[in-house]
């Protein structure tokens, strides 16, 4: 039994397996001894094959049943080592590009290399693409680089105080804002790092194929160290080495952004194919060339034109425009048509040249400055100095033959009060009658009172401003005679203001329609005359200066002015003004919102910037004491001038008609003088509310009651006219003297619906329409009415009803 036990085991017997058992056994054998891992080795090999053979039999059946072959076939184990061999080869090869970096499966997704990272290669899909180069194309955007957005105010100024704070806890809010700004730093940075990190694993697609690799092994390295021990000391060092290699390769993982070539380049050759009727599997590569960045200096944009391309103006317009369309930026096209291929290559546009800047007219123009004054002195009859031009040259323009007339647009601010003002200094040099008609009330107001001119501003007289019109046609038609019978050749300067002319307008229209009898015309007479004015004023010297706030034709009663002023001043305009008044005759100048910025336009397209002339301010005053020194100082110098010059009636004929006297606007008539001074219905002190000093008058002369302490100041601003005055008292009214004649306006406010008489705007409407109104009797050209009359009318009226 020992023996037999000791003994060596039998050789087995070789034809038990067969051959290729002893063939297999010698194999597995050979490679456990060989390859690390052994016998766990092996194992993953025949687990791979089986997996591999087990897809190659799935796709058999899915291409279909194999053609039976016959059993016990001489060819079936060649067959079968043919498949094991393959299945090999096909693991081999995977593993190779597995742990080589490539895609498991399918064709490459980036544009990546073995050692520089790529983009994703998006399936081309043309209708996608042409959608997107019409429908979805990226916004136009600038190609400067804009300035960086300074921080606003209140926090710079937190700044300066965190910087320069110095009182108490200074030391413990410096260490805390370090200490926040440190926080905000690191977590910062923290952000940035994890979003490039998140960035980047989502770009694996696009890493280098070396980056994949070695990611693939330390992986593989690490899975190994887990599940095999007597492989620990390899795998670790393996996973090592791959993890430090891979940190040279960090740099080009990270994604960049595609550049422009990749964005724009499919969206426009889209189009650009259309265009240029070119197959639609033309590659855009032959035909399109693209610069990664487009916001480059030296960028150029290569088109290569087909033969077939005739390149007419149109045709190369239009690929401009879709260039410019599509892409940020401006491009500028440079076809050549010369040589193998016709091409257009596309370049930034170069900014424009810088130009020197336009000449200005100066800042301001003193009136009391010598060399003014000394042009003043040097002007002939018809000569008028505007201001200085843009070379600082001085301008005098002639006011006859065509340019006997101005029209004048000036908006608010525009110096238009002092324009008129300097104006009107030139009128008083040349010894001219001047005729103010202002509804506005304050432009010419140092005029008041001067020899020579004649003030229409209470825009509640209209008919005023009317009589006065219709009085300068008269001047006019008469001196018109006297030249055409040869009794006169020469004339007097008439200047007539009509300033506002727009609001002017208004109030004459509104009279016209209150006065104006049944069937006569709606439209203003009066701007007829003015028409005739401007027509024939430049035979004998009648000229009208009209400011208008926005020349209009349909204002005037359908008689059309503007062609009636060759020469246009305007200042403080808009674009939308300009383009009204003067069209297109002449191109705008720049736009000048500056007190004396004036331009001078002709009909004939001529155009002169101006500076006018006025007087300088005093900084240390305000804007009210500035007005009233130079008003002052205008009202003595316009007497200055009038002393100096003088003054002639001449060829007048008859005296201008007297203005109304204006009276008080209805509040303060019916101020009370408990409230002010000036009210005229105030109560005597002593005497119970509401009574009149008539009604508590007593003791014959005394208006106040007896023994009632009053200051004679405060008792004669409360006595009633006719009342109180001891002596001195005025003579009572003769009752033989003639009835005192009235306007109906001064009627009106005299009387009331008390004596039955109704307001102003009934009595002259009343007047107007009525035919058994009382007449008048005119003085002057004015419509005078006494008291009885109208009221004796009213109280007739009265009865009848």
């Amino acid at each position: 039994m020992t023996a037999a036990l000791a003994a060596p085991p039998p050789e087995p017997d070789a034809q038990e397996g067969g051959w290729f058992a002893d063939v297999f056994a010698a194999a597995w054998n050979g490679l456990s001894d060989v390859l690390p891992g052994g016998n766990l080795t092996m194992l993953g090999i025949l687990f791979a094959l089986g997996a591999w053979a087990d897809q190659a039999s799935k796709r058999k059946k899915a291409d279909g049943p194999a053609k039976p072959r016959t059993p016990g076939s001489w060819k079936t184990p060649f067959i079968t080592l043919y498949k094991a061999i393959r299945s090999l080869v096909m693991f081999v090869w995977a593993l190779i590009r597995f742990y080589g970096g490539r895609e498991l499966r399918g064709p490459a997704r980036s544009t990546a290399t073995v050692w520089a990272a790529g983009t994703r290669i998006r399936k081309d899909d043309d209708q996608a693409v042409a959608l997107g180069s019409v429908a979805f194309a990226p916004p136009r955007i600038s190609l400067i680089k804009q300035p960086r957005r300074a921080p606003s105010l209140w926090a710079r100024k937190v700044a300066v105080w965190f910087k320069t704070y110095r009182g108490r806890g200074a030391r413990w809010l410096d260490r805390a804002t370090r200490a926040v700004l440190w926080a905000a730093r690191v977590t910062g940075k923290g952000w940035r790092a994890g979003r490039t990190t998140a960035r980047t694993l989502r770009n694996w697609g696009c890493w280098p194929y070396a980056a994949r690799a070695l990611v693939r092994v330390a992986v593989t390295a690490l899975v190994v160290f887990a599940v095999a021990p007597a492989w620990e000391v390899w795998a670790l060092l393996v996973a090592v080495l791959a993890t430090a290699a891979l940190g040279a390769l960090l740099p080009k993982m990270v994604p960049t952004e595609p550049g422009d070539d990749v964005v724009y380049g499919p969206k426009l050759w889209v189009v650009l194919r259309d265009d240029l009727k070119l197959p639609n599997d033309e590659p855009r590569e032959n035909w399109l060339q693209l610069p990664a960045r487009l916001a480059d200096e030296t960028a150029r944009i290569v088109l290569r034109l087909p033969w077939t391309y005739r390149g007419s103006d149109m045709e190369k317009e239009s690929i401009t425009a879709l260039m410019n369309s599509r892409l940020p930026g401006d491009w500028v096209g440079r076809f050549s048509f010369r040589g193998e291929h016709a091409t257009a290559v596309y370049t930034h546009k170069p900014p424009p040249r810088p130009q020197a800047p336009a000449p200005e007219p100066p800042a301001a123009v003193n009136i009391w400055d010598p060399k003014v004054q000394e042009i003043l002195a040097s002007l002939g009859p018809d000569d008028f100095y505007l201001g200085q031009d843009t070379f600082d040259r001085p301008i005098i323009q002639k006011m006859a033959d065509e340019q006997n007339s101005w029209a004048l647009s000036i908006g608010s601010g525009g110096g238009k009060s002092a324009f008129l003002q300097w104006l009107a200094v030139q009128m008083l040099m040349k010894r001219g009658t001047i005729v103010v008609i202002d509804p506005k009330m304050v432009s010419l107001t140092p005029l008041i009172g001067i020899e020579g001119v004649h003030d229409y501003i209470n825009p509640r007289a209209p008919l005023d401003m009317r009589a006065s019109l219709e009085w300068v046609e008269e001047v006019l038609n008469a001196r018109n005679f006297e030249k055409k019978i040869g009794r006169r050749t020469s004339f007097p300067p008439l200047y007539v203001f009509l300033e506002e002319t727009n609001h002017l307008a208004d109030i004459l229209k509104e009279q016209h329609s209150a006065d104006k009898k049944t069937g006569e015309s709606a439209a203003d007479p009066v701007w007829r005359d003015v028409a005739s004015i401007l027509r024939l004023g430049r035979e004998v010297n009648v000229h009208i200066i009209a400011v208008f706030q926005d020349l209009k034709d349909n204002q005037f009663g359908g008689v059309s002015l503007s062609p009636l002023f060759p020469l246009k001043i305007l200042g403080s305009f808009s674009e939308r003004q300009w383009k009204r008044i003067m069209g297109t005759q002449a191109e705008m100048p720049p736009i000048q919102k500056k007190a004396g910025r004036m331009v001078l336009a002709l009909d004939t397209g001529d155009i002169t910037r101006i500076q006018t002339p006025y007087a300088p301010w005093n900084p240390e005053l305000t804007k009210d004491q500035n007005q009233q020194e130079a008003y002052r100082l205008l009202t003595a110098y316009y007497k200055e001038l009038r002393a100096t010059h003088g003054y002639t009636t001449e060829a007048l004929y008859q005296a201008p008609p007297e203005p109304s006297v204006e009276q008080p606007p209805a509040f303060i008539l019916a101020q009370s003088r408990d409230a002010a001074p000036e009210g005229r219905n105030g109560g005597l002190e002593g005497v119970t509310e509401g009574e009149t000093a008539g009604r508590a008058s007593h003791d014959d002369a005394h208006v106040t009651l007896s023994g009632a302490h009053v200051t004679p100041a405060r008792d004669r601003l409360r006595l009633i006219p006719g009342q109180g005055q001891q002596g001195g008292q005025e003579a009572a009214q003769d009752p033989t003297a003639p009835p005192e004649l009235l306007t109906l306006a001064e009627i009106s406010r005299r009387l009331g619906p008390a004596d039955g008489v109704p307001k102003y705007d009934t009595l002259r409407a009343n007047k107007t329409r009525r035919d058994d109104f009382p007449q008048p009797t005119i003085i002057n050209g004015k419509e005078l009415f006494t008291e009885s009359q109208i009221k004796a009318y009213y109280a007739a009226q009265e009865k009848k009803a």
